[in-house]
């Protein structure tokens, strides 16, 4: 037999349109949000969306892969906000940033909000606001279907694991809240681990979202050797092998002189983020499968009576 490996995805939901896309990234998801209504073609909505596209995958600036962006004015005006993983540089970003724009054109057309997550990024925009909102829905499920040999043992280490990460990232400040380590299960065992949330959340806030994505293991991946819970707000993501890097270096917090100061540097590198505008795979054909060097994946989407898979 061949070592392609076949992809699952199930999912069934009232509120959203699941996606699939076998392009550059074989497990990009996205989310198109039916209740937010559809914009027309050539309108103001769309102007003002490109106008946040062009913007997104041209600025200068890396922001250590935080965007918050906006452009055009109600019943027209459009918000985004994008996020890179936090062990990716400018370079990574912006590609992968690329790649998300062209996948959701494709996938979700003249919906007006719309999630998309790849490999190393997530992209929402809607119209209304974003920026400072914790929200843990609609997301995303995608697991290794190969089970884990000794799960009691293996669970109880990424749960520690998990919890200590989700810490250490919820601490993080305006920059970037972003964790990664590595646990040993057994002897000839290790799980590595990876948790992020976008900056803009408070500690609490982001603890909460990644307390959400935790939850999901049990609906979604337990047992299993690897896994990646999607949400807006946050993700998480467990395998049996390593696939992060070291983290991009932030600038060291400023020196504190024990007075207030209303133009300190935390909030320029805030200001930073508030960017506006005010203008208008391995898909293998022959087998029909995906190949992933971290086995099969299968994806969920929905809870309780509303899952089904395939």
């Amino acid at each position: 037999m061949g070592s392609s490996r076949l992809l699952f995805f199930c999912w069934i939901l009232p509120l959203f349109v699941a996606n699939l896309s076998l392009g550059a990234d074989p497990y990009f998801q996205s989310r198109c949000v039916d209740t937010a209504g559809n914009y027309t073609a050539n309108s103001a909505y769309q102007a003002n969306l490109n106008s946040i596209f062009s913007q997104l995958t041209s600025h200068p600036d890396f922001n250590y892969g935080f965007y918050n962006l906006s452009a055009g004015q109600n019943p027209n005006h459009v918000n985004a906000v994008a996020l890179c993983r936090g062990d990716r540089n400018q370079d990574e970003c912006n590609t992968c940033l690329n790649e998300t724009v062209s996948e959701l054109r494709q996938l979700c057309p003249l919906y007006k909000e719309v999630v998309g997550w790849s490999e190393f990024c997530t992209l929402r925009y809607a119209n209304r606001d974003l920026f400072g909102e914790l929200e843990t829905s609609p997301g995303s499920c995608l697991y290794n279907v190969q089970d884990v040999p000794n799960p009691d043992r293996f669970n109880q280490v990424l749960d520690k694991l998990l919890t200590n990460l989700s810490s250490l990232a919820a601490a993080g400040g305006p920059l970037r809240k972003y964790a990664a380590d590595n646990s040993t299960v057994g002897v000839f065992q290790i799980v590595y681990a990876m948790v992020q949330c976008s900056p803009d959340l408070s500690e609490q806030e982001c603890g909460d979202c990644l307390s959400v994505a935790k939850y999901g293991i049990g609906g979604c991946c337990l047992g299993k050797i690897g896994c990646r819970i999607l949400r807006p707000s946050c993700f998480l993501r467990y395998e049996s092998e390593p696939f992060y890097q070291t983290p991009i270096p932030l600038p060291s917090p400023p020196h504190s002189t024990g007075q207030f100061e209303s133009n300190s540097d935390d909030e320029e590198y805030v200001a930073r983020y508030m960017l506006s505008t005010d203008m208008s795979s391995f898909y293998d054909n022959e087998n029909g499968s995906v190949s992933s060097e971290y086995e099969m994946y299968n994806v969920k989407a929905g809870l309780g009576s509303d899952e089904v898979e395939v």
